[in-house]
């Protein structure tokens, strides 16, 4: 997600807001926890990606239950 976010940044999530389409998330797979920007929505499915494209990690789509929650602060 860089330059926006870069390792080492805190954010603060909240989890009962709808996740919409360019929201960036927190969500965890397979034990690790990732920050992405949302690009499609369908039924039970979030499909993200992240902002740079050289450095970012190829994640398939994730399950709504996988969201921890939306990105409104950095700190």
């Amino acid at each position: 997600m860089e330059p926006d976010y870069l390792p080492g940044d805190h954010v603060l999530t909240f989890n009962w807001i709808l996740p919409k389409i360019y929201n960036v998330i927190v969500f965890e797979k397979d034990g690790t926890f990732y920050l992405k920007r949302i690009v499609k929505i369908k039924k039970d499915l979030i499909f993200v990606k992240g902002d740079n494209n050289k450095v970012s990690s190829k994640i398939g789509p994730i399950r709504s239950s996988q969201l921890i929650g939306r990105v409104i602060l950095k700190y």
